[in-house]
């Protein structure tokens, strides 16, 4: 499939746009960029990149910062229909501002400039509704986020961590409901809020219970009393 009937199709087929007519997805093929990335490939645009919008249409992404010495600190994870901006380049602080990476194999990414992409929102109500009620979606999440880091132990966060990351790759689970695992345990202990060294505990904890099966190349969370 060639690149202007990819970006056709996953616009047309995203959530957000999904109801507008075609000539209203050929308007937006002509001011959005589509771009294509592999498992571990960092994705970047041009020098223009902090001021565009970036919709990921297929895959998982995670948001990094990085170290002067190339050490990557994981902010955050992303799945199909999530939307992140503001990457620029320069280091700040010893760090260099946040980046997206590949998670999964394939990675499929619209980009719009804020400018363009605002206009598309003053001329379609609807797609500023669905932009609405999605970011909403994600507040909601944030809080929640927040309130288990204040709120609850270590593992509980790390049980609602791997829920939410085995739900981010649903669409690849295999039969016996394994989703492959893309991340270190310093990832993990970072996103929750502890150390390595405790979530690699947790992890031998949860083995042992039958709640978890934890390997390098997959991960299996098992419900209670199944």
């Amino acid at each position: 499939m060639a690149i202007g009937d990819k970006k056709f199709w996953y616009l047309q087929n995203h959530e957000l746009f999904n109801q507008l007519s075609d000539d209203a997805v050929s308007g937006l093929c002509i001011i959005s960029r589509y771009k294509e990335a592999e498992r571990g490939e960092h994705i970047f645009f041009t020098e223009d990149t902090a001021d565009r919008i970036f919709i990921l249409k297929k895959g998982a992404v995670k948001i990094v910062r990085t170290d002067r010495e190339g050490n990557e600190v994981v902010k955050d994870l992303l799945g199909k229909h999530d939307l992140f901006g503001h990457l620029p380049t320069s280091m700040r602080d010893g760090f260099s501002s946040e980046h997206a990476v590949a998670l999964s194999d394939d990675v499929s990414i619209c980009t719009f400039m804020r400018s363009d992409f605002e206009q598309v929102l003053a001329q379609n109500p609807e797609v500023a509704l669905r932009l609405n009620s999605h970011m909403g979606e994600k507040l909601r999440a944030l809080e929640q986020r927040y309130d288990s880091l204040v709120f609850k132990d270590v593992r509980s966060r790390l049980l609602e961590f791997l829920e939410r990351y085995c739900q981010l790759f649903v669409d690849d689970r295999t039969a016996d409901g394994a989703v492959p695992n893309h991340l270190r345990q310093e990832d993990i202990a970072h996103l929750i809020g502890c150390s390595r060294q405790t979530v690699a505990e947790l992890i031998g904890d949860l083995d042992r219970e039958g709640r978890l099966m934890y390997g390098r190349k997959q991960i299996r969370l098992s419900t209670p009393g199944k």
